[in-house]
């Protein structure tokens, strides 16, 4: 292998990038009309690149690239860019029929290119393991972790594998087959047997296998001598697989939550009193998965009314009507809280804001579309209140905040039933 900072090259790649400047002065090539408004645009490469070849110092070049790593802009943008700065040199080589000296500087762009890509990729894994320590941190926080334990376990794994690849130790990886590791096991298993949509299943087990073979990538190739732009490719990829994965697994966690915690009679919805606690987790699962989840809070309209004209027996029976259509209407994973004598509120796991308008829409509609068998029927309306829990929005999770949330939406809930109730907002 050759060495591109060596005097030589540097006074040849120097020379033909000053013939370009020239070039770009008397008869510009197409490439220079269609420069991107960026800091990676190939004509910044190109001057960041004169400063180099002329010391022999990189760091004019690599301060780019680890500012571009820091703000998470993909290497394969500047890899594009640089590609045309490339080629723009290369044409001007064949152009004056230098056979040689196109293979040769061929060859020199791509050892560049490696060690920009290498600088990157450690940019890169140390705001990876960053990111996942804060991950984990937030899991570990929670009170009740449940199946969230098994996500624990992955975001364990994933530390191996940052920490393997920063010291480029192929034996230190984690377990690569997707049957062996820690979750894995529970999927085939206990998860089998708690997924009862066999599609879900599949799903998970195809996105789990999908990450693993990522990773076993990984592993084949990061000890070869260009590999650094492909292995942040694929750790990336990696990365998004596990953030999936993670919102799998705490919708999974939604529906344990639901089985296991004590039920208010009439409704058989959560009751109040765990109902801190699960907001609490799903602000730390939120910060874990980087998905916001949304509350809506919602109450019959004139229920003193209707107790008073028809009795407190019609006005369970009007609540366990509402109960039965909320059940129908809700996912799987959704939360739903007995809040107050005829107010509810569901907590909606990785929803934003716009889903969340969407789900009280439609249970505002069936509750007004589907009136309480009696005689005659009794048409019941319901007000809500919908408010988004963004994980960038707070740092701590405690108390405090989660009274902040509720009191946000409840005034949403109060603001629909002040414009006239029967509305969403």
């Amino acid at each position: 292998m050759t060495d591109w900072k060596s005097p030589d090259n540097r006074y040849l790649l120097e020379r033909l990038l000053l013939g370009l400047d020239r070039r770009i002065d008397t008869d510009p090539p197409d490439e220079v009309f269609a420069i991107e408004s960026t800091n990676i645009a190939w004509p910044h490469i190109k001057d960041c690149l004169h400063g180099t070849l002329r010391t022999g110092d990189e760091s004019h070049c690599l301060a780019m690239i680890r500012q571009l790593a820091a703000t998470d802009t993909p290497f394969m943008l500047f890899a594009h860019q640089f590609g045309v700065l490339r080629n723009l040199i290369l044409g001007q080589t064949l152009d004056e029929g230098a056979i040689e000296t196109a293979r040769h500087v061929m060859q020199l762009f791509g050892e560049m290119e490696e060690s920009f890509a290498a600088a990157y990729l450690e940019v890169f894994l140390n705001r990876l393991g960053t990111r996942n320590h804060l991950r984990l941190s937030h899991i570990r926080a929670l009170s009740d972790k449940n199946l969230l334990a098994y996500f624990e376990a992955h975001l364990e794994w994933m530390a191996r594998l940052v920490e393997a690849v920063s010291q480029r130790e192929p034996p230190g990886m984690p377990e690569l087959d997707p049957t062996r590791c820690e979750f894995g096991r529970w999927l085939e298993n206990d998860g089998a047997r708690l997924i009862r949509d066999r599609s879900h299943i599949a799903q998970i087990r195809d996105l789990h296998a999908a990450m693993h073979h990522v990773v076993t990538e990984v592993g084949s190739i990061m000890n070869h001598p260009r590999a650094s732009g492909p292995v942040y490719a694929l750790l990336k990829k990696a990365e998004s697989y596990s953030l999936e994965l993670g919102h799998e697994i705490s919708l999974l966690n939604s529906i344990v939550i639901m089985s296991v915690y004590s039920k208010d009679p009439l409704t058989g919805f959560l009751s109040r009193r765990f109902l801190d606690r699960v907001l609490v987790n799903q602000m730390e699962i939120a910060k874990a998965t980087e998905s916001p989840f949304s509350i809506i809070m919602f109450d019959l309209d004139h229920f003193k009314r209707l107790n008073d004209d028809h009795g407190h027996q019609t006005g369970d029976l009007a609540l366990e009507h509402i109960a039965g259509i909320v059940r129908d209407s809700l996912r799987q994973s959704d939360l739903i809280f007995r809040y107050g004598g005829e107010e509810f509120m569901l907590v909606a796991p990785s929803t934003s804001l716009a889903q969340a308008h969407i789900i009280a829409e439609k249970l505002r509609q069936r509750i007004a579309g589907t009136p309480l068998p009696y005689e005659p029927p009794l048409t019941l309306t319901a007000s809500f209140g919908v408010t988004e829990i963004a994980p960038g929005t707070y740092e701590v999770v405690d108390s405090r905040l989660v009274h902040d949330v509720i009191v946000a939406c409840d005034g949403k809930l109060y603001a629909a039933k002040n414009s006239g109730r029967n509305r969403v907002l």
